[in-house]
């Protein structure tokens, strides 16, 4: 059984994971701000729903289709 310890260590893990996230979130907030995303993430989520409204079939290489290959990615940038 889990002892008050135990459970205060589990807390402060989480509390510690917590911060990360939360950092993390604002350091892509800025970045998303910084590169013409007016409100940042909000701001990109309406950007993602509004371009996968317009779409008919947002995802064509999920629909079991085998004629259909996924594009493939490169890096190359002369390709």
């Amino acid at each position: 059984m889990n002892t008050k310890e135990e459970m205060q260590r589990r807390i402060a893990h989480l509390e510690s994971r917590l911060d990360h996230y939360e950092s993390e979130l604002g350091y892509l907030n800025t970045l998303l701000v910084n590169s013409g995303f007016p409100e940042g993430v909000e701001t990109l989520k309406t950007t993602i729903e509004q371009l996968l409204s317009d779409v008919s079939d947002p995802f064509p290489f999920l629909n079991n289709n085998d004629d259909q290959q996924p594009p493939t990615q490169t890096f190359d940038p002369f390709v």
